[in-house]
């Protein structure tokens, strides 16, 4: 590019706007003198910038830093420049970097160009003369974002995570942190797959008991016959096999958390001996005549309504104490770009592929898909993906069948039958439009408004008319 460097400029680091706090921030242009003012800009405001007149080594750079375990917060680069454009050098860094922010200047902006450049990931795009404040917005909602994602990735690393922006989700997370600073009992509800004990296992990890043993039981999993030995233990002679004495799992999460998965396939009697522990702490084994003592929190999980018969409404209640409702993976928006980008990165890991893009059909699709296994279904994608997938993008057609003939039968506009509101048809269609535009683009409102072709005043108008909260 051939332009003046940023006007505007402050003279001194006294006269910069808030500062932010100092990151690692590439500027790439092949104009040394715009470069150098950029650079001496940023630098002013306390960050810490190396500058490149060339986009090729800016790869080898990247790389460089991420194995010195300094990776770069930003990379800003002009868009026209000689042998590799900015828009390579920026499918190029998210390759090495998938959450690494760009920022593209240029000052030949149009509409299309601007498309191209948000569709590949660029996080913000400004044109020239640079209006510095605008930049200095930019740098620090790029650096916030960096930071977000770094706080993601830590979680991730959690060796059982539960991650997510929905209120739907956040809802559940809110409740069984307040139960956690309790010792009541707690009843999980939520679909299969949506993560019940990954709650349980939060819920004991915060709670007084962390030191304790955490104990799952999946309820239906027992051998018939033997779900109250299993349980609560039995004394040697006590029944065929019987060789010995043998603690149940209840007496092992003693101190700690007894957590019963699909508690509804209990039998009867396995009901009755459970009420017990509730109500009086204690258990008895088969076989013996005495009472033992246990100092045990139960969390209990269920995917049915427990009061629709064959489950003891006294023993119900006394489990009922804190309930926690887990939304399906369909309640929860745009999670399902972000469960599927962890999982996809752990399971390349696994095969050691490189981590492939997502086309925009693809996540479309991904969005728009009912998910009736929930998380579990997503995970399973994720590693047929890995395994399947050999190309560098991830295409509608390497989906399931069944998830692109949903996604196509949703693309498809059907105009009512008959007489109808022409004008609220519109409106429905726009809104969608809208919705999808910010899930798509993590609700980055100035990428989602370039995706659509709109100023970003004019996006904000619409979503406040249609009362999306983006």
């Amino acid at each position: 590019m051939r332009s003046a460097p940023p006007s505007g400029a402050p003279s001194s680091p006294s006269a910069a706007g808030s500062r932010t706090d100092p990151a690692t921030i590439f500027v790439v242009d092949d104009h040394r003198a715009s470069a150098e003012a950029l650079g001496e800009l940023l630098e002013d405001d306390g960050h810490r910038v190396r500058t490149f007149t060339s986009p090729e080594p800016v790869l080898g750079a990247l790389r460089e830093a991420a194995e010195a375990s300094a990776p770069v917060d930003l990379l800003i680069t002009d868009l026209r420049m000689d042998g590799m454009d900015g828009v390579e050098l920026l499918r190029g860094s998210l390759g090495l970097d998938p959450s690494l922010p760009v920022i593209i200047v240029t000052a030949h902006a149009t509409i299309p160009r601007a498309v191209e450049a948000t569709r590949a990931g660029a996080f913000s795009f400004l044109t020239k003369p640079i209006d510095i404040e605008s930049l200095r917005v930019q740098v620090r909602n790029a650096l916030a974002m960096r930071k977000l994602s770094r706080a993601v990735q830590a979680r991730t690393d959690d060796p059982d995570p539960i991650i997510g922006h929905s209120a739907a989700l956040q809802r559940a997370l809110a409740a069984a942190d307040r139960a956690a600073a309790t010792d009541m009992t707690v009843l999980i509800t939520g679909e299969s797959g949506t993560g019940k004990e990954l709650f349980a296992r939060r819920l004991h990890r915060r709670s007084r008991r962390r030191s304790g043993p955490f104990v799952p039981v999946n309820c239906g999993a027992l051998p018939e016959g033997l779900i109250e030995a299993e349980l609560f233990g039995a004394a040697r002679g006590s029944y065929t096999g019987a060789h010995r004495d043998r603690e149940g799992l209840v007496e092992s999460a003693d101190g700690g958390t007894l957590f019963l998965d699909e508690v509804g396939e209990l039998s009867p009697a396995a009901q009755v001996r459970l009420l017990r522990v509730l109500q009086e702490g204690t258990i008895r084994r088969l076989g013996e005549n005495r009472d033992r003592r246990v100092d045990v929190r139960v969390v209990a999980a269920t995917h049915r309504d427990l009061r629709d018969g064959g489950f003891r409404a006294d023993l119900y209640y006394r489990l009922n104490v804190i309930p926690i409702a887990l939304p399906p993976l369909r309640a929860r928006g745009d999670d399902v770009l972000l469960l599927f980008g962890r999982a996809l990165r752990r399971a390349c890991a696994e095969v050691r592929r490189p981590v492939p893009r997502v086309s925009d059909e693809a996540m479309d699709a991904l969005l728009s898909w009912s998910w009736p296994g929930n998380v579990r279904e997503l995970l399973h994608l994720a590693d047929r993906i890995a395994v399947l997938c050999p190309g560098e993008v991830v295409e509608l057609a390497d989906l399931p069948e069944e998830m692109v003939a949903a996604r196509r039968d949703a693309d498809t506009v059907v105009l009512p039958s008959g007489d109808f509101d022409l004008t609220g048809w519109l409106e429905g269609l726009e809104e969608r439009a809208l919705r999808r535009a910010l899930a798509r683009h993590d609700g980055v409102k100035a990428r989602a408004a370039a995706s659509l072709g709109l100023e970003r005043t004019a996006l904000r108008y619409k979503l406040k008319k249609y009362g999306i909260e983006g």
